[in-house]
Order: C-alpha cells, then structure tokens, then sequence
C-alpha cells in the first residue's frame, strides 16, 4: 500500500532523517518505534506532506504522493493522528467528527451512517456529542481523535503516540480498539512509546534510530531481539535508546 524510499528531512541545517525505506502492505499494522527525537514523527510529517523532503519516492496505492498538498494526501485515504492537537478544543464532540468528513462533505447521505459505526466503537462518544471536546477526560479525547479519523475513511491511518499520557486501563482499551481498526480491513503505521505493546499488536515493525532505520522484522522477532530488549523492554539498561 505505502512504500517509502531514501527519503532525507532536516530542520534547517540539522538532519533528521537519513536515506529511510520502508513499506506498508495492505491490511497490516506496521510499529515504528525508536527513542524520543530519533524522526518518527517528522517521518509521519513526510508521508503526510505536512513536512517538506526533498529526495526519495513515496509511493501510496501505485501513485507517487511526493508533492502533494496535505488535503490532497488526505484524500487518498492517508489520515494521521497527531500527537498533540489531536481534536478542536473549542467544537462539540459532534463537531469535531463532522470536521473529520470535510473532504466529503458533498456526501452527506453517507454521514450519518458513518457517524453511527464510530459511535458503535465508542459508545462514550454519543453520550458525549454536545459536549466541548476541550473538556474531555485523556481517554476520551483520544477516542474523539480516532473518530474523527475515521470519518474521513482513512485507507492508511498512521497513528502518532496513541497511549501516551493515559492511565494504563484506557491504554489497553486503545490497543484493543487499534486492534479492532484492523481487523475491520484498516492498514495502520502506528508511532508509539509503549513499545512492548507496539510490538505485541504489529505484524511488522522498523526500529529508528537518530533518523536511519536500525532494525526491522516482525513484531515476535524484535520483542525476542536482545538489542532492542535492552534498548526499550528491559529494566536496568541506560545506554543511548531511551525506553
């Protein structure tokens, strides 16, 4: 579905990126993990357009995508869920999941029924409809971010720190529903801290370190990985990966 090759990206003269590869087949939960600072999100931010690189191919569904506008990306079906600002503070919750369709606002006998499936998903959603997204719990903010994702009916969802900051109950709750994403037929690159579980959840899995990727296999094989046990599910290493 996606394949990225030798891409580059800086902010301003630092480089942040460096010759990355790596693809995304169709249906598959693809981890990219790696310490803080080491390019998972600007990599997210290149795929997006949202972050300029100037070499490399990114190839989504057959097509080229390098030099699109971000609307233009979201229009294929590439929707990401960023880490920060995930939803419109000052909108209902209602709101927010319309904005989520904006692109296919010409369509409007689809969203309700649409509408309808996220709030199958999160029940709390519905009951939360009239309410000032800003004032949603951690949990429920995240879910709101999701839902709005898919209201745009993202082919690719590339997911940006999902659990971070939430308490370990609802961070459970997220992978299951990650999970759930899947298994309805979503493809899904999903940039997370919480590596154990990343892994646990993926079929495929890119290690990324200070902008080259590291490691690769699947999720099995880099959970059994003695570098990467060290690095980020061990205990007592403090070498240069965070965990």
């Amino acid at each position: 579905m996606l394949k990225i090759k030798n891409i580059d990206a800086f902010f301003g003269k630092i480089q942040v990126l460096r010759r990355v590869s790596l693809h995304v087949e169709r249906r598959e939960i693809v981890s990219l993990i790696g310490a803080n600072g080491a390019g998972k999100t600007t990599l997210l931010n290149v795929i997006s357009g949202l972050h300029p690189s100037q070499n490399g191919s990114r190839i989504f569904l057959d097509g080229e995508i390098r030099g699109l506008k971000p609307e233009k990306i979201v229009a294929l079906g590439i929707l990401q869920v960023p880490e920060a600002d995930k939803v419109f503070n000052p909108l209902t919750v209602l709101e927010n999941l319309e904005l989520g369709a904006y692109l296919r606002r010409q369509d409007q006998g689809q969203l309700v029924p649409e509408m309808e499936k996220v709030y199958q998903l999160f029940p709390i959603l519905r009951d939360r409809q009239g309410q000032l997204a800003g004032t949603l719990s951690g949990g429920e903010r995240q879910m709101l971010a999701l839902g709005k994702a898919l209201m745009g009916q993202p082919q690719l969802l590339m997911l940006d720190e999902p659990s971070l900051g939430l308490a370990p109950t609802v961070v459970s709750e997220i992978f299951r529903i990650i999970r759930s994403l899947n298994d309805r037929g979503i493809t899904i690159l999903l940039v997370e801290q919480n590596a154990k579980e990343a892994l646990r959840i993926c079929h495929r899995a890119y290690v990324l370190d200070t902008g080259r990727i590291l490691l690769t296999g699947t999720g099995e094989e880099l959970l059994n990985n003695e570098e990467v046990k060290r690095a980020f599910l061990g205990k007592d290493y403090r070498g240069k990966w965070e965990r």
